[in-house]
């Protein structure tokens, strides 16, 4: 459900997309309030779930996570075991979303791996029973534009590595 956001609320937002760990003397300093009416707002903010969490950004190649690929996935109508699986699956770190999709694939999913035979792995765990999903993965060559909370992952530098 939307949130209603005044102009303040949006501009503290707008900070923090660019930089999470923005304190809140500094977000004063820039919109015109005091700390205190700042932290109150952040507050507000998080209990509305506007602010979910606040994270690092972390190069995924600096971790080895040097393969990012697509897997798109069909089937029939899970069972209940198969739906725990799935779940199950979607809280490895290497799966970064789960998208349910219309059209002629049920999910989009974007992963990360260190390694083709790891991905190999992933993707065999989709078509294994109980979920025996059909999938078609698509092998991500080059990064152009990835945004991550506001923060630009892919880009010219990206592209260099």
């Amino acid at each position: 459900m939307a949130v209603e956001l005044d102009d303040l609320d949006l501009r503290i937002v707008s900070l923090l997309i660019k930089e999470g760990r923005t304190p809140a003397a500094q977000i004063a300093d820039q919109i015109g309030l005091s700390r205190p009416a700042v932290a109150d707002r952040l507050e507000k903010l998080e209990r509305q779930g506007v602010i979910r969490g606040t994270t690092a950004v972390v190069d995924p190649v600096a971790l080895g996570n040097k393969i990012t690929a697509f897997v798109a996935a069909r089937g029939p109508t899970m069972s209940p075991t198969g739906w725990r699986k799935f779940r199950d699956l979607m809280q490895r770190e290497e799966i970064l979303e789960v998208h349910t999709v219309a059209g002629d694939d049920c999910f989009f999913i974007k992963v990360r791996t260190k390694s083709i035979a790891e991905l190999n792995e992933l993707v065999q765990m989709f078509t294994a029973f109980p979920m025996s999903l059909a999938t078609r993965t698509t092998i991500v060559m080059q990064t152009h534009c990835e945004k991550v909370g506001g923060i630009d992952l892919g880009g010219e530098e990206a592209a260099t590595r």
